[in-house]
């Protein structure tokens, strides 16, 4: 089941894809990936590592 989690803008449901993403920070527990959707908003995705 967590195979199939997708990032999606917070605002208006799109897929967020490679194009809409703008950067990563790996802060130690995990990693944290922003995109800026072409809405405008920005959606912010945390990794942990296992």
């Amino acid at each position: 089941m967590l195979e199939e989690l997708t990032a999606t803008c917070e605002g208006c449901d799109a897929d967020l894809d490679e194009a809409a993403f703008g950067l990563a920070m790996d802060l130690g527990d995990g990693e944290r990936r922003l995109y800026e959707c072409e809405c405008g908003t920005v959606t912010v995705t945390v990794v942990r590592e296992s």
